[in-house]
């Protein structure tokens, strides 16, 4: 029986949790309002057409005919190659299976290292904890490489660190490096691993330097990480932008002309009542036993002797990270996992009793049936989101668009940018997108908000470039973009020729528009606009 127990314990709970974990992010792609569009267009360009367009996809901002020639950096483009390969072979289903499954294999490797480092039934209990805040963000996205890659960093060094790997195949993190830093901006957390495990491995060296027979060991093991080190920085310049891409995490924190959500802190949000109480409530809750465990393993040992100075380096600076931009919560959920659960288990007593062994890991089966399920089944359930693929009829508009021939300047606003690049380019561009790296901040603080926001100023905005179709997301929240829908919807020289439940298309009341506007306008009345 216990052998029996412990083979469920080892290799069944890892395989319960990885599927749980999969089917937390197992939800619909919204495309209207999601990024892997534009991801798929990167790749094919890149893929299929001359360097002279490469280029341009790279360094300018290539879809745009309002700033068409603003440099940035494509930092994700390989990212997007990888998307097109897989969109190409399988479809929108079969990316919705490669990035479930890249990043489950991140929480698994995660997941096991806390396996081995506390026994399954700690592991257990905090991988059910964090596996809400790890799936919290479901979009396809390149980060998916980051937790993945970020897996494989911490994989191979906390072996490497415990003696269990031979140091060659620390020679693979240069390698996976050089791949990172073209697949996404995330490549810092490679570094951000490997520098608290030099940090660590510095100690070391510094504490056995006198005089102690085990000084040649530490020394050799801290020049080896340093060469390691200088490997990967080397292969970190191996991308199209060289020092500029190897430095540009450095400039992810700056100002841009719109608010990006995912880059605001946890108290910001929470001010603004944009924060979900879930997923911000669970991330303190997590935050605060993480550092509550390396107190009470402080003052169980009440020395720095062999206190984890890599651990609480590397969590501490991912937890602050997080709190300041909730796009990192993931990132501090896998690295909570294995954490936390060595801090548990130093400090926990020692309990051979039978039912100690057992009563964790049933207590983990039971949250993860109920408790985890209530939680899906509240939010995937209801907003009917699960699955694969495409959610019902999302590319409706953009067909429509097509088929009618309708044509340009296009006014859109910034969620549905990516929507549009994909369905609509190269035969139309946008007005903006949403990557605001790619356009100045006077675009967006200049031309596109004020535009929305006062009537004048869109006037002058349409005469400047002669808009003949609006195409809006008209599930944009923004106070400006609500507004001018209902301006827009109402003001006599538009009309509304296409709505569904992402998107609503205009066109401009002219002779090019005539024929389009008798067949397909929406009356008024069908809008239930609300005045304030």
């Amino acid at each position: 029986m216990q052998k029996l127990l412990n083979i469920l314990q080892k290799y069944f709970l890892p395989l319960l949790l990885a599927a749980w974990c999969a089917i937390l992010l197992a939800q619909k792609i919204d495309l209207p309002v999601a990024d892997i569009g534009r991801h798929i267009k990167n790749g094919e360009i890149i893929v299929q057409t001359r360097w002279a367009e490469k280029w341009q996809v790279l360094h300018q901002n290539y879809y745009s005919y309002t700033e068409p020639s603003h440099e940035f950096v494509n930092h994700h483009w390989l990212s997007g190659v990888i998307f097109y390969g897989v969109y190409e072979l399988a479809g929108f289903e079969g990316l919705s299976i490669f990035y479930i499954a890249a990043v489950t294999l991140a929480f698994y490797l995660f997941f096991r290292a806390a396996q081995k480092q506390a026994g399954s039934s700690i592991a257990g209990i905090l991988a059910v904890l964090v596996l809400p805040i790890i799936a919290s963000r479901t979009e396809i996205r390149p980060e998916g490489f980051s937790y993945l890659l970020m897996a494989v960093f911490f994989w191979l060094l906390w072996h490497w660190r415990a003696g269990r790997l031979n140091p060659k195949w620390l020679f693979a993190l240069p390698v996976l490096m050089m791949f990172w830093v073209n697949l996404h901006i995330g490549f810092i957390f490679g570094f951000l691993i490997l520098g608290v495990f030099w940090i660590e491995e510095l100690i070391k060296d510094l504490r056995f330097k006198i005089q102690d027979k085990n000084y040649r060991f530490f020394y050799y093991k801290l020049h080896f990480l340093t060469i390691i080190g200088i490997l990967c920085a080397i292969a970190g310049l191996l991308n199209p932008f060289f020092i500029k891409g190897l430095l540009y995490p450095l400039n992810i924190f700056r100002q841009y002309g719109y608010l990006v959500v995912e880059n605001q802190s946890v108290m910001f949000l929470e001010r603004l009542g944009m924060g979900s109480t879930l997923y911000f409530g669970l991330f303190k809750i997590l935050l605060g036993l993480a550092f509550l465990s390396f107190i009470l393993r402080l003052i169980k040992f009440r020395t720095w002797k062999d206190f984890p100075y890599s651990d609480i380096l590397l969590l501490g600076s991912v937890g602050i990270l997080s709190f300041l931009a909730i796009r990192n919560f993931p990132i501090f959920g896998l690295l909570f996992l294995p954490i936390t659960a060595s801090n548990i288990k130093a400090v926990m007593p020692e309990l051979k009793h039978p039912a100690y062994k057992i009563l964790p890991a049933v207590i983990a089966i039971v949250i993860v049936i109920f408790g985890s399920f209530r939680f899906w089944e509240s939010y995937k359930f209801k907003q009917n989101v699960f699955g694969l693929g495409l959610m019902p009829k999302v590319e409706a508009a953009a067909e429509f668009f097509k088929k009618e021939n309708i044509q340009g300047p296009i006014f859109n606003n910034y969620d549905i940018g990516g929507y549009l690049i994909f369905k609509l380019y190269p035969q139309m561009r946008v007005f903006t997108d949403n990557r605001p790296e790619a356009y100045s901040i006077d675009h967006f603080q200049k031309d596109y908000i004020p535009a929305q926001q006062d009537n004048e100023k869109w006037v002058k905005l349409e005469e400047l470039h002669n808009f003949n179709a609006i195409f809006f997301s008209h599930r944009d929240f923004t106070p400006w973009g609500q507004a001018f829908l209902i301006s827009r919807v109402e003001d006599p020289q538009w009309a509304p020729v296409f709505a569904d439940s992402y998107n609503i298309i205009l066109v401009k009341r002219n002779e090019q528009n005539k024929a389009l506007i008798e067949k397909f306008e929406i009356p008024k009345g069908r809008f239930g606009i609300i005045k304030q």
